[in-house]
């Protein structure tokens, strides 16, 4: 087994295409960083940050003074002046906009990126030995197809990490050598009272909650693949019910149907910050269920279709 996944990574980046994703992710990074380095406003052109702090304390009374506002928005000003307030009585300023935790918080949405190259990489990495023949030769090993599979299936993972590995990377130095660590610290309400807010956790946790729609997106993009032999539908497909996923769980939320389809569950980041699904009566580990039975029928779709095709056909 380990030899067909060396066998398969080696492949693997014997394709310009590979290298021309991990270049294109890598820039992605580099470009923002470098545009948000570049329009960055020094805080001395702001004033003091204590002058800021009042400055929205009035700013968001004057919003509660507002008439009709809803419970809330209400809630979420007053959160916003104890806040401020709690930050000049005990001197802690706010980081800057800029700094490696914001930029890295920044960068995590290139996941989307580093999903869709997962994709393309599942969704050809079958169907195109069918179309250059090459199938052939590989079955002729004496390992079977089970075995076969799996290795395209797990070099398709591991590629995916490995992305991931470079998003955080790459971003973690850009970040670092452009804005710094930064100084100051962020703060949020938990149980009516302040705290101080666990960036790294809660970026940790955003990375890990985005792994659902990644896993998922991988899975159905290498079904389409093995079973209809088309990277393109693959692509298109999986894309195309990635991008609408929303509409149509909008569409079929008045229907119980709706709890139980994959695209419902697939986004695990609805439920960060304490957040919890648009749908009524669904939670995180309803989610994991419902998303945990649709990957085990990818895969055995998938592999069911792959060792009872007819190669030679």
């Amino acid at each position: 087994m380990l030899k067909l996944i060396q066998n398969e990574w080696m492949k693997l980046w014997h394709k310009k295409g590979t290298w021309a994703m991990v270049a294109m992710l890598i820039l992605v990074i580099l470009v923002p960083g470098a545009i948000m380095k570049y329009y960055e406003v020094k805080s001395t052109d702001e004033g003091s940050w204590q002058e800021i702090e009042q400055q929205a304390i009035q700013a968001n009374k004057e919003m509660l003074a507002s008439a009709d506002l809803m419970e809330e928005d209400k809630a979420h000003y007053e959160e916003q002046i104890a806040i401020s307030e709690y930050r000049l009585a005990n001197d802690a300023p706010s980081q800057k906009d800029n700094s490696l935790a914001s930029f890295m918080s920044f960068t995590s949405g290139m996941l989307t990126l580093v999903t869709l190259f997962t994709v393309i990489t599942a969704a050809s990495i079958v169907s195109s030995e069918f179309s250059t023949g090459t199938i052939k030769m590989l079955l002729t090993r004496p390992m079977s197809r089970a075995k076969v599979l799996t290795s395209k299936l797990l070099s398709t993972f591991l590629f995916g990490l490995f992305l991931y590995a470079v998003n955080v990377v790459v971003s973690a130095l850009v970040g670092l050598v452009l804005f710094g660590m930064g100084t100051g610290v962020e703060l949020e309400i938990v149980n009516g009272q302040v705290v101080e807010k666990a960036v790294w956790g809660d970026l940790a946790y955003h990375y890990l909650l985005s792994s659902g729609d990644f896993v998922m997106s991988t899975l159905f993009a290498f079904l389409v693949g093995s079973v209809f032999r088309s990277s393109s539908l693959a692509i298109g497909l999986t894309m195309f019910l990635s991008f609408t996923g929303g509409m149509i769980v909008m569409f079929l939320s008045r229907y119980d149907i709706v709890k139980y389809i994959w695209l419902t569950h697939s986004d695990l980041t609805q439920y960060e910050h304490g957040g919890g699904s648009m749908i009524a009566d669904v939670t995180m580990p309803f989610s994991l269920t419902v998303l945990a039975v649709y990957a085990f029928l990818f895969l055995v779709i998938s592999y069911t279709t792959f060792m009872k095709r007819d190669i030679t056909a």
